[in-house]
C-alpha cells in the first residue's frame, strides 16, 4: 500500500513539473500566433490596395480619377490619427477624396476584379455623385492616389489605414544572429541604413556581412544565404549618399532602341549593328513589394546542387551556398518554376532573377564603388571548366555574377529563333567579351555552362 502511494506521489509531482514546462513552452507560441494573425490581417490589407492601385493604373493610367466613384463625404477623422507613430494623411493628399466603385474599375479592365478581403462598400457606391456610406470601404486621394480603407485594421499595436510604404518602418529591430520567427523586422546597420529581414532568416554574424553599402548577407535555417540589394537613399563605405532605384540598364555598347509597346519597357540592343532587342514588362506585384521594403535580396551564389548535374539529371530543390555543384543542365522555363517554389509564405516570395533585378543589383555594385566591374568582370571564372559555387571573387559579397555559368533570367529577346536571355559570362569566354553586364539570346534548353540565380520579395 505504501509503495502504491510512493508511486501515486511521484507522478503527481512529475505531472505539475510537465505541467509547468508546457504551460511556459506554450507562452511564446501563443504570442506568435497572435502576431501572425495580425499580420494575416494587414497582409490582406496590403493584398486589397496592390489589386486596386494595379487595377486603377491600368484602368485610369493617364485619365480623370474623379471618374473612379463618387466624391467620398464621410467622416475624415482617420487622417489626423497616427499610424507607427506618424500621421496617416499622406502631406502631398489634397482636399479631394472619392469612394472607389469597382464597377467603374472592372468596366476597363479585361480581367475584373472579382472579391476583396475588405471593402465590401465599394461594389455599392453606385453612380451617385457622392458617398455617405458605412465605413467599410476604401477612397483613393485625387492629388496622391493614396488609398485608405476608412474602417482601418489592427496591426502590429496600431491602426492601419493605408500601406505603411510611404511612413517609418512598422517592424521592430533585429540584431546579428537572432533568427525572425514571427513578423519581418527591421535591421539597421552601423550607418543607420536599413532593410526588412524576412521571417526564417536571421544577419550573418560575419562582421563584414553586416553593412547595407558593403552587402548584408542574410541566411535561412538550411544556411542559405542571400544579400540585400537596397532601393533607397542609404550612404556608401565613402560616406555619400547615393540612390539605387528598381530599373532596367544599359552597359557597355548597349543602348536603348526606344519603348516596346507590347512589354512597355526600353528595347535594349547589344550595340547598333544589332537587329535583335531585349525587353520585359516590369510586374506590379514584385515592383510594389520592393517599393514597401526598400528592396530585395539576390542570392549570393549561383543557385547550387547537391550532386553533380548531366543533361539528364531530375530537377531537384536548389541551395545557396558556397562550394557545391552548380545547377546547370536546367531550361529557362524549370528555373523559373524552381525559383518560384524555393519559398513561399506569408512574409517573402521566391522568383527567378529578372533583368529589373539583375541590372538594379548591378547599379548597387556600381554606386558603391564597383562600377569597372560591370564592363570587366576579371575575378570571375572565364576558364574552360566550371568551379563550385563561391570559388570567384565576391563584389559586395556577392559571387559568381561574372564568369561561370551564363544566368537564366525572366527577359525576353526579340530574337524569334533564342526568346529567352542569359546575363553575367560564362565558361570559355573572357571578362571583357561576356562581362556581368552583357546580354546573349538562347534557345530554352539545357547546357552545361547555364544556372540561374534566385531572388527574394519581401513581403
Amino acid at each position: 500500500m505504501k509503495k502504491l502511494k510512493s508511486e501515486k506521489g511521484i507522478t503527481m509531482v512529475a505531472l505539475a513539473v510537465t505541467i509547468i514546462v508546457l504551460s511556459l513552452i506554450s507562452v511564446p507560441i501563443v504570442i506568435n500566433t497572435s502576431r501572425i494573425k495580425e499580420f494575416d490581417s494587414y497582409k490582406k490589407l496590403k493584398d486589397d490596395i496592390d489589386t486596386l492601385r494595379e487595377s486603377i493604373s491600368t484602368a485610369f493610367f493617364e485619365d480623370d480619377i474623379s471618374k473612379i466613384g463618387p466624391v467620398y463625404n464621410g467622416s475624415l477623422d482617420f487622417l489626423g490619427k497616427k499610424q507607427n507613430n506618424e500621421t496617416v494623411k499622406n502631406s502631398n493628399d489634397n482636399n479631394v477624396y472619392y469612394a472607389i466603385n469597382l464597377e467603374a474599375i472592372n468596366s476597363r479592365l479585361t480581367s475584373a476584379i472579382k472579391n476583396l478581403n475588405y471593402g465590401a462598400e465599394n461594389k455599392n457606391t453606385g453612380n451617385s455623385d457622392t458617398y455617405f456610406g458605412t465605413d467599410d470601404v476604401y477612397i483613393i486621394n485625387e492629388a496622391s492616389r493614396t488609398i485608405y480603407y476608412v474602417q482601418g485594421i489592427s496591426y502590429n499595436g496600431s491602426v492601419y489605414y493605408r500601406l505603411a510604404e510611404e511612413l517609418s518602418s512598422t517592424t521592430e529591430g533585429i540584431k546579428p544572429g537572432e533568427f525572425v520567427t514571427d513578423i519581418n523586422k527591421i535591421y539597421t546597420d552601423k550607418n543607420g541604413a536599413t532593410a526588412k529581414i524576412p521571417v526564417g532568416f536571421k544577419v550573418s554574424e560575419v562582421a563584414s556581412e553586416q553593412n547595407i553599402s558593403t552587402g548584408l548577407v542574410i541566411k535561412d535555417q538550411s544556411d542559405n544565404e542571400f544579400v540585400w540589394i537596397p532601393v533607397q537613399e542609404f550612404k556608401n563605405s565613402s560616406g555619400a549618399t547615393v540612390k539605387i532605384q528598381l530599373d532596367r540598364a544599359r552597359f557597355g555598347t548597349q543602348y536603348n532602341g526606344g519603348i516596346d509597346n507590347v512589354s512597355d519597357s526600353y528595347k535594349i540592343y547589344n550595340n547598333k549593328d544589332e537587329q535583335y532587342y531585349f525587353y520585359e514588362t516590369l510586374n506590379n506585384v514584385d515592383s510594389i513589394c520592393v517599393l514597401e521594403s526598400k528592396g530585395f535580396y539576390i542570392g549570393r551564389y549561383e543557385a547550387g546542387s547537391t550532386a553533380s548535374r548531366n543533361v539528364s539529371s531530375a530537377n531537384t530543390t536548389p541551395i545557396i551556398k558556397k562550394g557545391v555543384n552548380v545547377y546547370n543542365f536546367v531550361t529557362q522555363a524549370e528555373a523559373q518554376d524552381l525559383s518560384n517554389k524555393f519559398i513561399t509564405s506569408n512574409f517573402v516570395t521566391s522568383k527567378l532573377c529578372s533583368s529589373y533585378t539583375w541590372d538594379t543589383a548591378l547599379k548597387f555594385l556600381e554606386k558603391t564603388g564597383n562600377d569597372g566591374y560591370l564592363t570587366n568582370s576579371s575575378g570571375g571564372n572565364y576558364t574552360s571548366e566550371l568551379k563550385t559555387t563561391g570559388a570567384t571573387t565576391a563584389i559586395n559579397n556577392i559571387y559568381d555574377l561574372g564568369g561561370n555559368v551564363y544566368e537564366w533570367t525572366t527577359e525576353n529577346s526579340s530574337n524569334t529563333t533564342a526568346t529567352c536571355t542569359v546575363r553575367g559570362g560564362g565558361i570559355g569566354t573572357t571578362s571583357t567579351e561576356r562581362p556581368v553586364g552583357s546580354r546573349v539570346a538562347e534557345n530554352d534548353e539545357k547546357s552545361n555552362d547555364t544556372g540561374f540565380r534566385i531572388v527574394l520579395y519581401v513581403k
